[in-house]
């Protein structure tokens, strides 16, 4: 491939969402910065995202689409032109930055367009069949990934051939302020967590992916099972929205598991998990950080497919029921058979089978 450019200047990062997906560019974004020390890399992210970016070193600026406070303004007629005004002011800005590249790693019609407007000089994101919504023809570098399923750790890196980067994978390594450590150290330590091995079960996802969740009644079971048969102290966390669902999952325990304090930013959130010694969760966000923190990591998948949605570490295995409906790419379903026919023994023998390899690889 013909070199585009032997040392950008100014680079855009395009990935807007969701957090799982933000965590799957990240290691694109360390060979970039790898390959290019002296550029600076602002990354376009929407709003509710924006702390989890701002934990990866290396990033310049973090460039925030408001994206949750317009829509939420949609909802009164008389700041239409207020969101008019701050759009076109929030692109003049964007424009005037005068970036060399943006690289699109999102690939719908909205990643599109904010890149397209970035007018940058090369503009580089997914070929057709490999974005959505007709992403393609917003940029002028179209790179075709080695196949269709692959996992999306490995797509994102290989959009930075654009840049003639032969890129491979690097785990991020998260910068946490010293407030947010010590607001969970202090939870930690005023619930006498930490004298035991730290078990955290995130049984929710959002709102737009709860089909992908596991029954309360089997969590509750497999955490009574992780407390009395492995000696786990068990935390469970919550996002907005979710403090029933462990609510609930905890009134049906035998034994005493700890709902987890509120984390008001994701920096929290990743400063407990640090914490932990086994992480157990769905299809979601949380439980890709904790695989890429390192975290012996169980993820319990229904409908999405493992080969490309899996978490990328090996300290992550997947539990997951092959039957004729899944994978499958719905965004709803009136039974989701998949994710409710993984049992809580099924998890339970996974945690085992990865606590064996770990506690063998302690003692190695």
């Amino acid at each position: 491939m013909e070199k585009q450019f032997n040392n950008p200047k100014n680079i855009l990062v395009v990935r807007l969402g969701a957090m799982g997906d933000i965590v799957h560019v990240m290691p694109a974004v360390i060979n970039l910065r790898m390959a290019f020390p002296s550029a600076r890399i602002s990354w376009l992210v929407e709003d509710k995202h924006k702390d989890l970016v701002e934990c990866l070193p290396g990033i310049d600026e973090v460039i925030v689409f408001p994206r949750k406070q317009w829509q939420s303004s949609l909802k009164y007629p008389q700041k239409y032109f207020k969101i008019i005004s701050e759009a076109r002011m929030f692109l003049k800005k964007l424009r005037d930055k005068k970036y060399d590249v943006t690289l699109d790693f999102h690939g719908n019609v909205k990643s599109g367009l904010l890149t397209y407007l970035s007018n940058a000089s090369t503009k580089i994101g997914f070929s057709k069949g490999y974005c959505k919504e007709c992403n393609f023809v917003f940029t002028n570098l179209q790179i075709t990934p080695q196949q269709k399923k692959m996992n999306r750790v490995d797509k994102y890196l290989t959009l930075l051939h654009g840049l003639d980067i032969e890129a491979h994978y690097q785990r991020p390594v998260f910068s946490i302020p010293d407030t947010d450590r010590l607001y969970i150290e202090d939870f930690i330590h005023k619930k006498h967590l930490n004298q035991k091995s730290i078990a955290i079960i995130h049984p929710g996802t959002s709102l737009f992916g709860k089909y992908k969740r596991w029954p309360p009644k089997n969590y509750a079971d497999l955490a009574d099972r992780l407390l009395q048969e492995l000696g786990y102290s068990v935390i469970f966390t919550w996002g907005d929205q979710e403090y029933k669902i462990v609510e609930e999952i905890v009134s049906f325990m035998q034994y005493q598991a700890t709902i987890a304090c509120k984390t008001a930013s994701i920096k929290q959130l990743i400063a407990l998990l640090q914490h932990a010694r086994l992480f157990i969760g769905g299809d979601t966000g949380p439980t890709h950080i904790a695989s890429c923190i390192g975290i012996p990591t169980v993820a319990i998948f229904g409908p999405k497919d493992p080969v490309i949605y899996a978490p990328y570490n090996d300290n992550a295995v997947v539990v997951r029921k092959d039957i004729p409906c899944s994978p499958c790419e719905k965004r709803t379903c009136g039974h989701v058979t998949c994710i409710h026919s993984v049992t809580p023994d099924d998890v339970f023998d996974a945690v085992c089978k990865l606590k064996k390899k770990f506690d063998f690889l302690n003692i190695a």
